[in-house]
């Protein structure tokens, strides 16, 4: 197998989709491998670039696993509800990881090549394009922005940054390692040009009476509140008291002081290699 450039890893467990991820990727020309970690075996053989790993822990850790077993020079942090198959005007299939590792290198040139650039896609949420609601406060974009579904060093995410805090159990893990790449002096850039969908509505499960029935969802509120300890004097409930000031229409417009630290207020909680596929680390969930 060619030596992969991109990494794509995911905490994945919804085996059935692999097959749509997997096929939407293959207009790209860029050495890809997809690294998945679970508790799912798929029943399907793999293809030589797509890894399966073995973990009965929570989402976060598996992403942490992935991202150290990656082998790419760059990692993209993914999910199984994701395709790459963008059409564009003239029907030609799109590339969206072409693009973004193209908009890296231009970045990575710009500033000496200093491994400190992330490239954040630009997710078509079930149908909706929501780039530009993704901000530490979703959708108050004088807050910083985030990077959902993001493509930066592998090496400076593990090895300088110190990869994921053990301390979440679902998401907001990658809020707080942009969070941490701004802090170390780098930058964000969001590339438009470099599109995926994601399937919300259709995989994640729902109870009869079509509500989301999530696992990974029911950590929100957990998960939310380790990220803004970490960055928000007095911890969370400021973006409660955002939401409540004005209706959402106007609220793109309003500058307001929120009091977020440009300094982490507490240090970074690293998975130890002990049992990391086995024994959830730090909170954890009902992934025990």
């Amino acid at each position: 197998m060619e030596k992969p450039i991109i990494s794509l890893v995911a905490s994945a467990n919804r085996v059935k989709f692999w097959p749509r991820i997997y096929e939407s990727l293959r207009f790209h020309q860029t050495p890809l491998e997809v690294v998945f970690v679970g508790d799912t075996q798929p029943e399907m053989p793999l293809p030589e670039n797509f890894r399966w790993i073995h973990a009965t822990v929570k989402p976060a850790q598996c992403y942490e696993i992935g991202f150290r077993e990656a082998k790419g020079e760059l990692v993209h942090w993914t999910a199984d509800d994701a395709d790459y198959c963008y059409k564009g005007r003239f029907g030609d299939c799109l590339a969206p990881l072409d693009v973004a590792y193209m908009h890296w290198k231009g970045m990575e040139a710009k500033y000496g090549n200093d491994k400190k650039s992330v490239v954040a896609m630009r997710p078509i949420e079930d149908g909706g394009d929501v780039w530009n609601f993704h901000h530490f406060f979703g959708g108050w974009q004088h807050t910083p922005m985030m990077a959902p579904f993001a493509l930066l060093s592998r090496d400076y995410l593990v090895n300088t940054l110190g990869g994921y805090d053990k301390r979440f159990v679902s998401g907001q893990s990658e809020n707080d390692v942009i969070m941490r790449v701004y802090q170390d002096g780098g930058r964000v850039e969001v590339c438009l040009d470099s599109m995926l969908y994601v399937h919300h509505k259709q995989v994640h499960p729902r109870d009869n009476q079509g509500r989301e029935d999530n696992k990974f969802r029911k950590w929100y509120n957990t998960d939310r509140d380790v990220l803004e300890e970490c960055w928000v004097h007095g911890g969370r409930g400021w973006y409660e008291k955002l939401n409540a000031m004005k209706p959402s229409p106007e609220r793109e417009s309003m500058k307001f002081s929120v009091p977020l630290s440009s300094l982490r207020l507490s240090p970074v909680q690293k998975f130890s290699d002990e049992n990391i596929t086995t024994v959830t680390q730090g909170i954890k969930g009902h992934w025990v």
